[in-house]
């Protein structure tokens, strides 16, 4: 794989860890030179050099020594779909700009992981969506979904939908961000796996403390390499 997508079936399913995760593996235990990108983030601005917000996450956790502004072309104050976010400061968002960022990106790494915003129907700009962005670039899709109640019709709905439009989902990981025992928590990863028809690559377990005091990579490429099926990922 030249890219990964790395979407959700919502927002706040954990994209981040999962994507510094494997960002973390692939870069420390597989020996790739990683590339990171978030296109599009919103609601977490930095000031000056301060390491804030998911694109800084997915740099540290790469070891990329790519320019910020490489990684996250856009970038927006308030916490909405880009296409809103981008309305209320009177911005235009350049898709073909965007392209052009990644294609560079893609031509200076082994493989580079890009994670979106939301799910796969967030708008970017008039008419223009995340699942899209993700046919255009042509990058496998690896979908994270939350472990709890509700996770099995999003992730099915999710899968069907890019797949339909001819966008490859390489798999799905569940994130058990709550640490919830509860009986959907225990059945949801078996009642996935009789209906997905791409593979269940694992449950990225409940962490607390993940990001706490900054970014560990040699931690985040342990919780990956244990709890993840890592095949896919095989150069």
């Amino acid at each position: 794989m030249k890219s990964i997508f790395v979407t959700g079936t919502d927002t706040g399913v954990g994209k981040t860890a999962v994507s510094c995760g494997l960002a973390a593996y692939l870069s420390l235990r597989k020996g790739c030179d990683v590339g990171v990108m978030k296109p599009f983030e919103s609601g977490n601005v930095a000031s000056g050099q301060e390491m804030a917000g998911d694109a800084w996450a997915l740099k540290a956790a790469s070891g990329s020594p790519d320019d910020i502004r490489d990684i996250n072309p856009y970038n927006f104050k308030a916490p909405l779909a880009p296409q809103a976010a981008a309305m209320l400061e009177e911005a235009n968002i350049d898709i073909a700009r965007v392209t052009s960022v990644y294609a560079k990106l893609c031509d200076r790494h082994d493989v580079v992981i890009i994670e979106g915003a939301g799910g796969i129907l967030v708008p970017i700009r008039e008419g223009y969506f995340y699942s899209d962005l993700m046919a255009e670039w042509q990058a496998p899709v690896i979908i994270v979904s939350r472990l709890t109640l509700g996770t099995i019709n999003h992730t099915l709905l999710s899968c069907h939908y890019l797949r339909s439009i001819g966008v490859t989902v390489a798999g799905v990981i569940l994130n058990d961000m709550l640490g919830e025992k509860d009986i959907a928590s225990r059945t949801n990863p078996g009642m996935l796996e009789k209906y997905l028809t791409v593979p269940l690559l694992g449950i990225f377990p409940h962490v607390p403390d993940l990001f706490a005091g900054g970014i560990d990579r040699e931690r985040l490429a342990g919780i990956f390499e244990k709890h993840i099926k890592c095949d896919i990922f095989r150069q």
